[in-house]
Parts: C-alpha cells; structure tokens; sequence
C-alpha cells in the first residue's frame, strides 16, 4: 500500500515533475468561485461589446465564475506556463507571425503534458484523484487564475508577466478534486512602466484597459470581416497576430528561447515572402500551417491577411516591420 503523503510533499512532487515535463513555472490555487467584482468586471466587457465576434466569450458564465463547475469535487487549481519564446526568428522584412504560431498547436501540446501530469499524480499521489485538463480551451479565467497560483503579475499589456523570465508563454490549467497548499499571488511588477501602451500601434491599450477589437491580433485572426481601414494601414508587416506589446516588453529581456520541440517552427516557415503571398494558395496554407495555430484564422483569414499586405506593398504604403525586438 502507498505510504499517504503530505500536502507539501505532494506538492513538491507535483511541481517537480511539470518541470520534469517542460512547463516553465507551476503554481497552485484555491479552487472557488471568483471575487463578485471579478466576475461583474468581465460581464460588463461582454455587454459593451468588447468581444466582437468571439461570441463564444458571453456563454456559460456560471462555469466560468465558478471553476468547481467544471469538475464537480475540485479543490485546487494547478496552474502552468510553457515558453514558447523562439530561438530562430523571420527575417524583419518577412510576413510577420506571431511567435506562438512558429510550431504546433500549443492547445494541443500543453494539454498533453497536463494530462501526463495527471496521470503521475494519480500513480505517485492520488490513484483516486479526479482531474480535467484546459489550455485555452474552455470557460475558465486562466490569467486570473496564473495569478491567484503565483505564476506571475497582469501587466498592462493584459498578458501575464512571469518574474525574471518574461510574457513570451501560453498558460494551462489543471483542475484536481485533491487539496493542495494555494501559492500567494504576486505584487504588481510594471510600476510606471508604459511602454506597451505607447508602442501599441492601433491604441488597443491604454490606461486601466484593453480594447480587443482594435487589436491587431483579434483583427488578424478572429475577425473574418475584412479588415477596418485604419487598422489595415497599421499591419506593418504583420501577416497573423501581433507581437508588439511584448517585444517592447522591459521584462522579456530575460526571454530565453524555449526547449519545447513542438514549437520548433518548420524550416519552409522562414522562406515565407511576400512574393510567396502573391501565390498564396491553400496547398501552400496546408504546408506551411498544418498542425498550426494559425488554423484558428483559416485559409480565407490568411489570404484577406495577405491581400492586405500585398495591397499596402503596392501602393508603396509598407511598413517594413516597425517591431523592435527586445532581444536585438
């Protein structure tokens, strides 16, 4: 019979085999619904019409307020991040990705891991542990939770800012009905900092908020519309998401490039040109994309995208990439 562990033992095993798995931090939290202003905050976004087309953002409320909805018995949140910060890099002057789009899909790859997790906490901890898996794949306020489990800060930007090591990471949850000691959340780290609101290029950020739908991100990839005239003349060289805000980022000169080899982008990736986009077909979609993120905008996102840029080439309006990489 396996000796009973200690809920500090078990959570140092358990945070010693994320790490073990890839994952770059780990932390805990409480499982329980969230504050009454948190959940207020987020359903006034959704009223004002700030989720635009992702319409999936105003269903299922309760799960999303309450976590234990989503696995009945859940007593503590297992939080991880995974660097996806690349080592190779496109060209300046190429069509511009997102960094997260250069390998696979990260939905598909941390969950993986996290259900690897699982399985060790059920073979090493628990055998009765129930437990469900999330990478941006379901009703749960992950970055609220990333801070509430000690992952790291909610920047300015939006996006979590992990100390000593940056924002370059995609988040996952790990819903268990076992107790665990919480981790403490951490202080807010950007002080005056306002870098990414003043680098944003179409004003997405400003002070004490975010606007989704002037971001070039949800415009590249969201959106099937065609693209509003004012942001379209801000792409810059953008072909899919945008990387902005984070590359000014004075926290991601700790940046390392990620050991994950899933998100090893494929080697044709940095061919990619802008007379490649005037033949931009959907055989040449499916061989550079497939297994990718960039799905999530399609083969008809992509060539509105690319349409886009090639008409800002040709009417001597491009941008070459006005990105400063925060690494040189």
């Amino acid at each position: 019979m396996k000796e009973e562990l200690s809920p500090s033992i078990s959570v140092q095993k358990i945070k010693a085999e994320a790490i073990r798995l890839g994952f770059s931090c780990v932390g805990i939290a409480r499982a329980e619904a969230v504050p009454e202003e948190v959940a207020r905050s987020y359903k006034e976004a959704v009223a004002e019409g700030k989720c635009g087309c992702m319409t999936y953002l105003d269903r299922n409320h309760p799960l999303r307020e309450d976590p234990t909805q989503l696995l009945p018995g859940t007593q503590s949140i297992i939080c991880v991040a995974l660097n996806y910060y690349p080592a190779l890099r496109q060209s300046p002057e190429a069509p511009q990705l997102a960094y997260y789009a250069y390998g696979k899909d990260y939905h598909k790859v941390v969950k993986k891991q996290l259900d690897k997790l699982l399985c060790f906490i059920r073979t090493e901890i628990d055998p009765q542990v129930q437990g469900r898996s999330f990478a941006d794949s379901a009703p749960i306020l992950e970055r609220y939770w990333a801070v509430q489990a000690g992952l790291g800060w909610r920047g300015r930007s939006g996006l979590i800012v992990i100390p000593k090591r940056g924002t370059f990471f995609v988040l996952g949850e790990l819903l268990v009905s076992t107790w665990l000691p919480a981790d403490r959340p951490l202080a807010f780290g950007c002080g005056r900092c306002r870098r990414c609101i003043e680098a944003c290029p179409t004003g997405a950020l400003y002070d004490g908020g975010f606007d989704p739908l002037r971001c070039l991100s949800y415009l590249t990839i969201e959106q099937s519309d065609p693209l509003p005239e004012r942001e379209a003349a801000l792409l810059g060289n953008r072909l899919y998401g945008c990387d902005t805000c984070q590359q000014v980022c004075p926290h991601n000169r700790f940046a390392s490039p990620t050991t994950v080899e899933a998100f090893a982008p494929k080697p044709e990736l940095f061919d990619l040109s802008y007379d490649n986009l005037k033949n931009f077909d959907q055989e040449t979609y499916t061989r550079l994309f497939s297994g990718s993120a960039v799905k999530r905008a399609g083969y008809e996102g992509l060539k509105r995208n690319a349409n886009a840029l090639l008409r800002k080439e040709k009417e001597g309006d491009h941008i070459e990439n006005d990105r400063k990489d925060e690494k040189g």
